[in-house]
C-alpha cells in the first residue's frame, strides 16, 4: 500500500468510515468475524485496497470514556493484512 493509498483510508475512516467508498471496496464482515466489540461498536468492515492490503476496522459514533467523558466518534483498527486472499 502505497501513500496516496493510505491517504484516502484516513480520509474514509476520519470523515465518514460507515458509508461506501468508491476508490476500495467496502463491506461489513458476516458471522462472528463481523461481531461488533460492544454496545455502539458497528460490525467489521472489511476496506481493500486493490490486490494490496485490506484492513478490517469498526466505528462507534458516540463513544464515551466514563460517565463524565466527552462523546466522539472514534474507529479501531483491528487489522492489516498485506497477504493475498
Amino acid at each position: 500500500m502505497g501513500l496516496q493509498q493510505a491517504q484516502q483510508f484516513w480520509d474514509h475512516v476520519s470523515q465518514d468510515p460507515g458509508k461506501p467508498v468508491g476508490i476500495a471496496q467496502t463491506s461489513f464482515l458476516k458471522g462472528k468475524a463481523g461481531k461488533p466489540q460492544g454496545p455502539g461498536w458497528s460490525r467489521t468492515v472489511h476496506y481493500e485496497v486493490t490486490g494490496s492490503a485490506r484492513i478490517d476496522y469498526q466505528y462507534c459514533n458516540e463513544y464515551q470514556v466514563g460517565a463524565d467523558g466527552d462523546v466522539h466518534a472514534v474507529v479501531a483498527i483491528l487489522t492489516i493484512n498485506y497477504s493475498s486472499h
